[in-house]
């Protein structure tokens, strides 16, 4: 009964946002130059596609600007840039048979054939979901309009990396923690932002990805999710200045009960933990989100998370009391996702999870998230001690 709950809730978000699509006035433009649309996440806006002068797609109207829908995600240009027309569109319809993305700059063409001039471009390294492949061609709605990209210009997408991190500390393999997987050496961990931002890639926030896997945007192929357990103090004091300089984001999952007024002085080779003041100088670029406020405990008796074991009220209460911590140090906070501690959970609590308010609760293994993994049961990618910079260019690329 619960897994049909969660299935229908799921299903009437999706059906609000089809609607409000819907009654969206939608008009036919006509391109008056050739012009790039950009999509737009939560903190910056991404060349998506080029489309060509005189081409026709159905648009909704804005300030100064118009939005066209490709794929499950809307790209805007600048109003100035088209003009109403009578053409006729029959508005085709979106599949999403399966996920692609562009390994180069993909011509969309008419036809199922490579001759005359294509209706669009969508540029390298970016996300959209096809109807299928129709021989050599991937169909794709473009503003109303079936286009076709030819398969030597796509890829299959195998998922968005979630990564996962812990505690930082400086020369981990001469400190105490050498042995524990869940430790990772800052240094490493600055070569691989560096990767990142040489190569391409964009950090999403947790929101981006939430709305992806509704098919209610696109993202870049190139899309990577920073998450950080426990709300270490590592992480305002190593990991924060390295984000700011490489204008990253990144969400951490915070247990409310340790959370103090007042953090302790910052000494590395301790595990300690971010306090209010703390959390409010990183909020600015990474999200506070749950990771319980008082059940990141482990019964070594049962083997069991005590998350697994509390009560459904207890659970609603818990999910409150996090709540409140983070906006004490973020009014404007938020927090609708969820890390379960050590990964561990039990399915009948999935209806207090969803009333608390949570969109998207996480794993602590399983690889890359997929457009269609299971809300509550989201996989994530272990960041850990042994993780050299080649694995993590594994682990990253699609």
């Amino acid at each position: 009964m619960k897994r049909i709950l969660l299935t229908a809730l799921c299903a009437f978000s999706f059906f609000l946002f089809v609607g409000k699509t819907a009654e969206a006035k939608q008009t036919t433009i006509e391109i008056s130059q050739d012009t790039v649309a950009r999509l737009h996440l939560q903190h910056e806006p991404i060349k998506y596609i080029t489309l060509y002068k005189g081409q026709h797609f159905v648009a909704t109207k804005g300030e100064d600007i118009w939005e066209i829908q490709i794929g499950n995600g809307m790209v805007s240009i600048a109003s100035h840039f088209a003009v109403a027309s009578n053409a006729a569109i029959s508005n085709a319809r979106i599949l999403n048979k399966v996920e692609i993305n562009t390994v180069n700059f993909a011509n969309v063409y008419p036809k199922h054939e490579k001759k005359g001039k294509p209706i669009a471009t969508i540029a390298k390294d970016m996300r959209i979901s096809s109807n299928g492949r129709k021989g050599d061609f991937y169909e794709v709605i473009i503003g109303g309009r079936k286009g076709y990209i030819h398969f030597k210009d796509v890829e299959l997408d195998k998922g968005v990396p979630v990564l996962i991190y812990h505690h930082f500390v400086k020369d981990q393999k001469k400190t105490a923690f050498h042995n524990n997987l869940s430790v990772y050496d800052i240094d490493l961990f600055e070569q691989q932002m560096q990767y990142l931002k040489q190569n391409g890639f964009t950090t999403i926030t947790l929101q981006d990805f939430d709305l992806w896997t509704q098919r209610k945007q696109n993202l870049p192929a190139k899309a990577v999710v920073l998450t950080f357990d426990d709300g270490n103090l590592s992480i305002p004091h190593l990991v924060y200045p390295i984000l700011k300089q490489y204008n990253m984001r990144g969400a951490s999952f915070i247990i409310g009960d340790r959370v103090k007024e007042d953090a302790p002085e910052f000494e590395m080779l301790k595990v300690q933990f971010a306090g209010l003041k703390e959390l409010a100088m990183i909020s600015d670029i990474i999200d506070l989100e749950h990771h319980t406020y008082a059940l990141h405990r482990f019964n070594y008796d049962t083997g069991r998370g005590y998350l697994q074991d509390t009560k459904l009220n207890d659970l609603r209460r818990d999910f409150q009391h996090t709540t409140e911590i983070i906006q004490r140090a973020n009014p404007a906070a938020n927090p609708k996702y969820l890390a379960y501690p050590y990964g561990k959970y039990s399915k009948n609590q999935e209806i207090a999870i969803i009333d608390s308010g949570v969109s998207l609760a996480f794993l602590n293994k399983g690889g890359k998230a997929k457009i269609n993994s299971p809300r509550l049961y989201v996989p994530r990618v272990p960041i850990q001690a042994t993780t050299t910079l080649a694995q993590f260019k594994q682990l990253v690329n699609n």
